[in-house]
């Protein structure tokens, strides 16, 4: 992809199954580092992360070629497996099914970064931003109209 000139910005959103407070303050560092090794293994690369007790905030930049559920999915599946192998928490990891993505433009990834290392001052004050703490999608809402089209 050396000729192929991209800026691709993606915030995921997803949480523990249930939502169940599942994530340890202990072992999130690792959880975090997890993530971030995925990611540079899809050729991403990952510019920031945090994790609450029930869900996860990833911000990365990835090339063209990955397809998004794809890349979401092993990741995924690839943090839960090592938590739950190799740290052993007190509980088993297991992810929701879905997930939520926002792409962004290149003058949006400081705020976006700015809001997922603040979590937990966002929950402690229920100042929530609720587009980017959205995990799933609801079906019955409609797509928005384009002024003009």
């Amino acid at each position: 992809m050396a000729h192929c000139f991209h800026q691709l910005y993606y915030h995921f959103a997803w949480g523990t199954q249930d939502r169940l407070p599942l994530i340890g303050r202990t072992w999130r560092p690792k959880l975090l580092s997890l993530l971030n090794d995925e990611v540079k293994k899809w050729k991403g690369i990952p510019l920031r992360h945090n994790a609450m007790p029930d869900h996860v905030h990833l911000l990365v930049r990835l090339p063209p070629t990955v397809m998004l559920s794809e890349f979401i999915g092993k990741v995924k599946g690839a943090t839960s497996f090592y938590v739950n192998r190799d740290i052993r928490s007190k509980f088993k990891l297991k992810w929701q099914e879905g997930y939520g993505v926002l792409s962004l433009r290149k003058d949006e990834v400081e705020k976006v970064a700015r809001y997922i290392d603040d979590q937990e001052r966002h929950h402690r004050s229920r100042r929530l931003s609720a587009l980017m703490e959205r995990l799933e999608s609801d079906d019955d809402e409609p797509w928005p109209e384009i002024p003009g089209g």
